[in-house]
């Protein structure tokens, strides 16, 4: 039997309130805790608990049952969603380890309104007081010997790294192709074409980023900035789709999410640790790395 099928001939034993939503949700809580349940039951008697087995399959098919009926009053079908699923995992946990090529958003545009290709950017940092405060922590970022942007401190009374922070930007640029961010700070707005210029390059687009940006690294900071583990929280993932989801950064998959945000991250730790450096960006290769200051 297949699951289009099951959702049909499943509708002849449901009874439950077509326009209420109630039971069916508590139907799939509960039996997710039966389900729960006969697990403790079979961890407290590993040896002499035999019934497991079969209490999993009878509780996975009340729990299919339930999911067919809260499907059908949703107008939705369960292969599909099925299918929509099992394509969005494959991406996800079956990625490579590299982030495979991809056609960037301004191939079409001239050279001055592309993204340079291969990008050197080199962070340094000092410490600078201000009308006789404190010393505080300054991260200046250079292409070659030009400035790029404004000075960066942590803004906080306890630092936080944060002024290393175009690291991440340059993390969505190498691996998504994607910035509003540095396409500003590079000078590379895509002018000749208005609609690019205004919707994709423009300040609003810029600032979500940052805002973006910043919450990544509200959830970053509660996972050790990412240094041990290869998985983003797909919640946080998913936010960041739906952030963006009206701009070209949309064609882009939970996956290259994914690499782009653990690159990004694999840099910042890599200059937070050697308090500066240089990231090359490889837009061609999807690579961000990282070469240590010479002291």
């Amino acid at each position: 039997m297949d699951i289009s099928e099951y959702q049909r001939r499943s509708a002849a034993s449901d009874i439950l309130p077509g326009d209420d939503l109630t039971l069916i949700l508590l139907g799939l809580a509960g039996e997710v805790g039966n389900l729960s349940a006969e697990y403790k039951k079979q961890q407290r008697d590993t040896i002499g608990y035999r019934a497991f087995r079969d209490e999993v399959r009878e509780e996975l098919g009340d729990l299919a049952w339930y999911a067919a009926a809260l499907a059908r009053r949703c107008d939705l079908d369960l292969d599909e969603i099925l299918q929509e699923n099992l394509r969005k995992t494959e991406l996800r946990f079956n990625r490579p380890a590299n982030p495979p090529p991809h056609r960037l958003f301004d191939d079409e545009r001239p050279e001055d309104e592309q993204f340079p290709r291969q990008l050197d950017i080199t962070f340094t940092e000092t410490a600078e007081t201000d009308r006789g405060t404190r010393p505080v922590p300054v991260v200046r970022i250079y292409r070659g010997t030009e400035a790029v942007g404004d000075p960066l401190d942590d803004n906080r009374d306890d630092n936080d790294d944060y002024r290393y922070h175009d690291a991440l930007h340059l993390g969505h640029m190498a691996i998504l192709g994607w910035s509003p961010t540095l396409r500003g700070l590079l000078k590379v707005k895509r002018k000749g074409d208005r609609d690019a210029d205004r919707i994709q390059d423009g300040g609003r687009s810029a600032a979500l980023e940052e805002g973006l940006t910043a919450y990544v690294f509200s959830v970053a900071t509660e996972h050790s900035l990412f240094a041990t583990s290869d998985r983003v929280p797909a919640d946080l993932i998913k936010a960041c789709q739906r952030m963006t989801s009206h701009l070209e950064v949309a064609e882009r998959s939970t996956a290259d999410w994914e690499y782009a945000i653990l690159a990004g991250y694999r840099a910042f730790r890599e200059l937070r640790d050697h308090r500066g450096g240089t990231l090359h960006a490889d837009l061609e290769a999807r690579s961000l790395s990282f070469t240590p200051p010479i002291r």
